[in-house]
């Protein structure tokens, strides 16, 4: 990534010294949690949400089967920054944090974040920076002070939300339950050189975060089309995108205003490339939004078509937000004091493992159920979340003893990956004994 001439000369980085710091001490491992990374969706998911879990309540977990459902398991460079980056802010010792591991210890020291300027944090390759905002967010906005983080990478990235979709619906959606987040992409990066940049800043929140309930969709008054390109890609392509997505929409919402862009970034990218992001608004406030890459040898409607039928099964499937932002809020609704209620379309995997260990390591519970009165072709849910509160004032510990151990009985489903069929409400059970007590999630 180029050096911003603007960067303070105060700041925090993520580098080297992360892990020179660690390995310098020989670690005891005294892990609370046990995570197995291969349960449901086995991604990164599951490590980006309990890094992030941990580093509220200051407790060390111990992760194997890292990311075991992908075609290359381990850590990728991305994840990797995420957690130097958190192990930086948290003081934690950490082992496991190289690119391939499949097995992470990770023990914050410090139970929130000190005011040591400016956090810089960078792939180095076409990672996405949108990942690790994933897992430093939830502990950002707690912060005691505001806090700002350059991140470094990819912000148009395949398998990852894109900077735009970020910017534009989680974030408007997400801070509609009380902390501040302003977010500018300062430079966008693409595959494979990266070389994005974007920068956060957070405001301190004084109480825990209110409650959200989504649960009337509206209907849709306005749909925007736009399309980017940079100086080596002819505009035609950005064009071709637009119009095929216009007319998939115009067949489905043909009194609906559509709004449509084309859009030069080559001032402000690093490297050449092209997408489409497109975004959907209903009259009662939900915001949807789907994006595309362009890529070699994939004609430009054939991404424009990808992005745009997503967008529309979202729409026809009667949620009240799309399959992306469904398992971004999970984290939040948990945190959150009081009960949350979310309508969605079909539960994605996503949704399910997020659930799964966010209560697990907050003992927030969440209940699944189906809408009752549905309109033809839907496949809606509700969501609810009775949220515990948290504020690092507060004094919430969720098991102050050495071992929590997690019996999983979906192990034998990691392949099943229709989970429109069965739907699971995941329930946290607490046995005490003399000296231990054992959470089992089920």
């Amino acid at each position: 990534m180029a050096k911003n001439k603007n960067t303070p000369n105060k700041k925090s980085k993520v580098d080297k010294q992360t892990q020179q710091q660690v390995t310098k001490e020989t670690i005891e491992e005294k892990p609370i949690y046990k995570i197995d990374g291969s349960i449901l969706e086995g991604g990164g998911q599951i490590l980006r949400n309990t890094v992030a879990l941990s580093s509220l309540f200051d407790k060390a977990i111990l992760i194997e089967k890292i990311r075991y459902n992908r075609d290359q398991p381990g850590l990728k460079n991305q994840h990797k920054t995420g957690i130097d980056l958190m192990a930086k802010l948290f003081k934690a010792h950490i082992t496991g944090s190289s690119v391939g591991s499949t097995r992470l210890y990770y023990q914050p020291t410090l139970r929130s974040i000190k005011d040591d300027g400016v956090i810089e944090a960078d792939t180095k390759t076409a990672g996405s920076v949108c990942l690790i905002i994933q897992v430093a967010l939830p502990c950002l906005i707690f912060a005691p002070h505001s806090v700002k983080m350059v991140l470094g990478g990819g912000t148009n990235c395949d398998f990852a939300p894109a900077a735009d979709y970020m910017e534009n619906v989680f974030l408007p959606i997400a801070t509609s339950m009380g902390f501040q987040c302003d977010m500018k992409i300062d430079k966008k990066g693409f595959y494979p050189k990266g070389g994005g940049a974007v920068t956060i800043t957070t405001q301190p929140l004084t109480e825990p975060l209110k409650p959200i309930t989504i649960v009337n969709k509206g209907n849709v008054n306005r749909i925007v089309i736009q399309a980017f390109y940079t100086s080596r890609i002819s505009p035609v392509v950005a064009e071709r995108m637009v119009n095929t997505s216009r007319k998939l929409i115009k067949k489905d919402f043909k009194k609906v205003e559509i709004e449509t862009e084309i859009i030069d970034m080559s001032k402000y990218s690093f490297g050449d490339g092209t997408y489409i992001f497109i975004r959907a608004f209903t009259d009662t406030g939900c915001v949807y939004g789907s994006t595309g890459n362009g890529a070699i040898r994939v004609p430009a409607e054939t991404i424009a078509e990808d992005a745009t039928n997503s967008l529309l099964k979202d729409l026809q499937d009667g949620g009240c937000v799309d399959e992306y932002l469904q398992d971004q809020l999970i984290i939040f609704m948990a945190l959150a004091k009081g009960k949350s209620i979310i309508k969605t379309g079909p539960i994605s995997l996503h949704t399910q493992t997020s659930i799964h260990y966010t209560s697990l390591m907050t003992g927030a519970t969440f209940k699944i159920s189906p809408v009752a009165e549905r309109l033809p072709g839907e496949e809606t849910f509700y969501i609810e979340c009775d949220g515990i509160g948290y504020h690092p004032s507060n004094d919430i510990d969720i098991n102050p003893t050495q071992q929590i151990t997690n019996n999983n009985n979906q192990n034998n489903n990691n392949n099943n990956n229709n989970s429109n069929t069965e739907i699971t409400t995941t329930t946290t059970t607490t046995t005490t004994t003399a000296n231990t007590t054992t959470t089992t999630v089920q």
